[in-house]
Order: C-alpha cells, then sequence, then structure tokens
C-alpha cells in the first residue's frame, strides 16, 4: 500500500524524476486552509450537506481534536446521517498505518458505512 501511494505520488508530478532522490511537488492550498482553520475561520458551510456523513478521527492525529468532530457534528444540522468514529491508536495517516494501529477498522468503517445506513448512526 505505501510503495503503491509513493508511486502514485511521484508519477503525479512530471518533473520528479529531476530531483535526486526523486521527489514530487504539492499544492499549498492545504496549508493555507490549514492556517484558516487553526485562525478559526469557517472555510464552508456543513449545514448545506445533506447526503450521509462518516466523520473519521484518528486517536493519535496531531491535527484532529474531539472538539473538531463534535463542532462538525452539531453543524451537519441537515446530513441524512451523521456517524463518527474514533479509532484510538490511528495516526493523521490512518490510511497508511499498520493493520493492527487503525488501517484495518479505518477499511472496515468506510465499507460499512458504504454499504448502507447504519442501525445506531444519529439519523436526521
Amino acid at each position: 500500500m505505501a510503495r503503491a501511494y509513493q508511486q502514485a505520488a511521484l508519477a503525479s508530478d512530471t518533473t520528479a524524476a529531476a530531483r535526486k532522490p526523486a521527489a514530487f511537488r504539492a499544492h499549498s492550498g492545504a496549508m493555507e486552509d490549514s492556517f484558516y482553520l487553526a485562525n478559526g475561520r469557517q472555510l464552508w458551510d456543513a449545514a448545506s450537506v445533506t447526503a450521509r456523513v462518516l466523520i473519521i478521527r484518528s486517536g493519535n492525529d496531531f491535527w484532529s481534536r474531539a472538539a473538531d468532530v463534535a463542532a462538525l457534528q452539531a453543524q451537519l444540522a441537515w446530513a441524512a446521517e451523521v456517524r463518527a468514529v474514533t479509532i484510538p491508536e490511528a495516526t493523521h495517516y490512518v490510511h497508511l498505518d499498520r493493520p493492527e494501529k487503525g488501517r484495518d477498522r479505518f477499511l472496515a468503517e468506510v465499507t460499512r458505512f458504504l454499504a448502507g445506513p447504519a442501525t445506531d448512526a444519529v439519523t436526521r
């Protein structure tokens, strides 16, 4: 999984091979968004979301806080369903974590969510 991710990232930048070692350029828009979020600026209106929503938070994530999940849940007032899951041992990079550290749970939660409405989720 990690090798495939690395190959795809390098393939996304046609100049990656020109650097030694090979490296890809990434747009800094996410950094700008992070700056605004850290300063309390809301970037979009969650109240306009009407679809089912799955929020996955990693317990060892350096950027995601439990308070952020609670705030987002409150703002998703018109969502058809809101399911929030915290994976205690996972990191910010849960999709790349070891299976026992969160990746398996992450994949299981996404698969479960995509399979259909949960019986224990908050449904509006």
